[in-house]
């Protein structure tokens, strides 16, 4: 049926695009399907498209990144799927181009997940009128996240996921026949490929509220295929009464985390830091906030942002090898190894989980830190000290929950402060000081070979650099010397 009520809202560059599409086209019928037609409808803003073709896909995307002269790829030979590039002054819009899923329209759109995604508008007429066979919009208005058919979740079990993620970003409540079968397809998620359950999960780190999903997951039996060494966290047995238990602890984290993250990205409002806890620590990484946001930003492979990577070490913060809670040290960062690995991470995002996990602990355990402490933390972690603070940050807010003492919180935000200055306005004096002498003026001055005693002598020379003992090459040649006497 075609909801006449509901009008799509369009930006002016698909108005555009869907012109241009019909004249390349010609007659072939293409229908605006898809996610595209749930953030119309919802006035969201729209940066991906897909069209469902009732005729050859991939001819039509070839056809159409020749004209625009856009990057084009085959995502799919058998299914007939392809994407396009397009990139604009406003930025890069990706088409998706598919042939029906089955003999028409109303087939392609019951072979989809859920009805708020199985709306469409045709592209030879009106867009912004609705085609909505399966009341998508009124599920949408009902704030209810309903499978398209009974077999939805057993045809691709990533929905499963998929169907948390999306009742989490728009507010949904899942519906009882979905939330049943979500959970009895979560264990078949294992025959799906990781990389697929990675890229779900890291959306689902994106959103405001990824605590929220992990709850859901965990209820619906999903974390459990998921992150296994997390779910196990539910498993324990409460502490004594007055203190979170690894689990609790753990949501406590992944909440505190996304809300710093949200606190340094230019989203936030004048609410965002009201309270307190975040208010004072907010102000004080204000005067680093553009590096911090270029850092958060920082993309892996597959459009994984550095922010996400934090959300996943807040979760996983509280393992040890055994999954039970840790406290940070070395058998937490091989859990988190192992995670990586699971998560089919790329390399570099597993060595700066590992590096995270392994490091934040001494942050919210170690209350001095004298320049040599910060010499040694940074020139041993290099910017991966940054990600170990904000993990610290979130832990000592979360852990402590409302029993968190103003005292204690100003004393961190004080320590952590101290740490990041140094960082970011004493590089050169205290992190990596430039070297006043070199190997073979150690091997020179003390009639050595090449050897581990040359290496212990630079890294001498270097902390005294760093804590101002010496601050001239002649300084540093008195110091080489003195060592043997």
């Amino acid at each position: 049926m075609s909801d006449n009520e509901a009008v799509l809202s369009w930006p002016d560059r698909v108005y555009d695009l869907c012109e241009r599409l019909r004249q390349i086209a010609g007659d072939t019928p293409m229908f605006l399907v898809g996610g595209a037609v749930r953030d119309a409808y919802l006035r969201a803003a729209i940066t991906d498209i897909d069209i469902a073709v009732d005729g050859d896909a991939l001819k039509l995307a070839k056809q159409v990144s020749q004209c625009y002269r856009a990057d084009s790829y085959v995502m799919d030979w058998e299914r007939g799927v392809a994407r396009v590039f397009l990139k604009d002054d406003a930025g890069t819009i990706l088409l998706d181009f598919a042939r029906f899923r089955g003999e028409d329209l109303l087939s392609d759109l019951r072979d989809r997940d859920f009805t708020m995604n199985a709306m469409a508008a045709d592209l030879h007429g009106d867009i912004s009128a609705l085609y909505d066979p399966l009341d998508g919009a009124a599920d949408l208005r009902q704030r209810v996240l309903r499978r398209c058919s009974p077999r939805a979740i057993a045809d691709d079990p990533i929905r499963a996921l998929r169907a948390i993620r999306q009742s989490v970003q728009f507010e949904l409540k899942i519906h009882p026949d979905t939330a049943a079968d979500v959970r009895s397809q979560a264990k078949r998620l294992r025959q799906t490929s990781p990389e697929r359950i990675r890229d779900e999960l890291f959306k689902l780190f994106a959103l405001d509220k990824p605590a929220r999903g992990l709850r859901v997951m965990e209820h619906l039996g999903v974390l459990q295929q998921v992150l296994p060494p997390v779910a196990a966290l539910a498993k324990e047995d409460a502490r004594p009464p007055g203190t979170m238990n690894a689990w609790t602890s753990a949501l406590a984290v992944v909440e505190r985390m996304r809300a710093i993250l949200l606190a340094i990205s230019s989203r936030r409002s004048d609410n965002t830091a009201a309270a307190f806890d975040l208010g004072m620590l907010v102000m004080q990484l204000d005067h680093y906030r553009a590096d911090l946001q270029a850092r958060l930003a920082h993309v892996y492979g597959n459009g994984r942002e550095h922010a996400q990577l934090l959300v996943l070490a807040a979760a996983i913060h509280a393992l040890d090898s055994s999954g039970a809670g840790a406290r940070g040290d070395s058998a937490s960062a091989g859990q988190a190894a192992r995670v990586a690995k699971a998560l089919v991470l790329t390399l570099d995002e597993g060595r700066r989980l590992a590096q995270i996990i392994g490091n934040y602990r001494q942050i919210v355990d170690k209350p001095t830190w004298s320049t040599l402490d910060q010499h040694r933390f940074w020139h041993r972690l290099g910017d991966g000290g940054i990600d170990a603070i904000l993990l610290a940050a979130a832990c000592v807010l979360g852990e402590a929950g409302s029993g968190l003492r103003q005292a204690d919180w100003l004393q961190f935000v004080e320590r952590a402060t101290r740490l990041l200055d140094t960082f970011y306005n004493q590089y050169e004096e205290v992190v990596n000081p430039p070297p006043l002498l070199n190997g073979r003026d150690v091997q020179d001055l003390l009639g050595i070979e090449p050897g581990p005693p040359v290496g212990r002598m630079l890294t001498k020379l270097r902390e005294a650099q760093a804590t101002g003992m010496i601050e001239s090459v002649s300084e540093a040649r008195e110091f080489v010397l003195r060592s043997i006497e």
